[in-house]
């Protein structure tokens, strides 16, 4: 096999990715309309601006799986330094909305820097864990390098404030520590440092604390998370086979901007049991498909990276639907490729671009044993 030979994608990631978004278009629509009529006269205008942003994340998806991987390895210490830029400018001139400065302003189109940041750490990450690949059992040479990046990232975007997100950041990070030759002690210790000053964040945040106690009085038998009652409502109303496609009661200003946090609800409503079931089937296809190009892929980079993209998006997914199901209390995580589209679908689909890009080398494993075998 030589270099110009064509390498084929895992069509299985990209096949419930497609349809995941295709499908958000209608669900969007549905779950938008009554709010986008209230606010803009136009029950259209979120549905339109949603089904462009996905169409050009498709073109995003399709873009970035043509561009070889390798290449970006080249540039992870710039694209995480860009990250840290914009996440340190947020601090003075961030967008407030939501009582929350997180995003920044680019006219027309606003952008979380921690959407495009959390893809940057994992590719640093993934470069720095290929690099140093020798001596990742060393504590100041590699460890605590990597160490640093991390917890300044996280920590930057723990204090926009975006707790969840920057757990997700986290998490992902040193599952990414865990899949390589660090050292577990290391791990532990650092764990064991991170946890108490986590602890006393949570405490000192009285919006993570609201959410804690709502949703432990909640579990309880209260009725003070508004929001949560209307999704369990909607997932109610929809049974095994839901109401009909358009038919959402909640929709109706009954749940809170269903279209973003809380379409999950909506979409239980209105497709029921089985509607959600496909939904986890396709994410729980993608998940068993991405880690299978971890499994198979030679190249250590991109073996760290198509882990970490697949793991990201599986907590997104994860823990959205379980606060939409009241699992977890509320955190303001959307429902990758399903969920009202920003900027923060873009960022998925450049994600999903790469992913099916590593893909196609992994595809090629067997052809390249034989290769070398017949040769030697």
């Amino acid at each position: 096999m030589n270099e110009t030979a064509k390498h084929k994608i895992d069509i299985w990631i990209l096949i419930p990715v497609l349809l995941l978004l295709f499908f958000s278009i209608g669900a969007v629509y549905s779950a938008s309309s009554s709010f986008a009529q209230d606010k803009f006269s136009d029950p259209n205008f979120l549905f339109r601006q949603h089904t462009l942003r996905v169409l050009f994340g498709i073109i995003l998806i399709f873009a970035f799986a043509k561009i070889d991987y390798r290449l970006i390895q080249k540039y992870s210490k710039y694209l995480i330094w860009l990250s840290i830029v914009l996440l340190v400018y947020i601090f003075f001139g961030g967008v407030g909305m939501k009582g929350a400065s997180r995003w920044i302003s680019l006219g027309l189109l606003s952008f979380q820097p921690s959407d495009f940041a959390k893809y940057t750490l994992i590719i640093y990450v993934a470069a720095l864990l290929a690099r140093k690949k020798d001596y990742l059992h060393m504590l100041y040479k590699s460890y605590l390098v990597i160490v640093f990046y991390i917890l300044f990232v996280c920590t930057l975007v723990a204090f926009q404030p975006n707790f969840s997100v920057s757990m997700i950041i986290l998490s992902t990070s040193f599952l990414m520590l865990f899949l390589s030759e660090v050292k577990l002690k290391h791990l532990v210790f650092t764990g064991l440092i991170i946890l108490p000053f986590a602890v006393l964040f949570v405490l000192s945040k009285s919006y993570i604390m609201n959410r804690l106690s709502s949703h432990s009085e909640y579990t309880s038998g209260g009725n003070s998370n508004y929001q949560l009652m209307q999704a369990i409502i909607g997932f109610g109303n929809g049974g095994i086979t839901g109401i009909g496609p358009g038919n959402s009661v909640q929709r109706d200003f009954y749940l809170p901007e269903a279209y973003g946090d809380f379409i999950f609800s909506i979409v239980g409503e209105e497709y029921g049991f089985i509607g959600t079931s496909l939904i986890i089937c396709m994410f729980a296809l993608f998940m068993f498909r991405g880690y299978r190009v971890v499994k198979n892929i030679q190249d250590d980079f991109g073996r760290y990276v198509a882990f970490g993209i697949t793991t990201v998006l599986s907590f997104y997914a994860v823990i959205n639907m379980c606060v939409a199901t009241g699992v977890m209390p509320t955190t303001g995580v959307p429902l990758p490729f399903i969920s009202y589209g920003g900027t923060a679908l873009f960022f998925n689909s450049i994600a999903i671009g790469i992913l099916l890009n590593i893909s196609s080398f992994a595809s090629q494993k067997s052809e390249v044993k034989e290769f070398k075998f017949a040769n030697a």
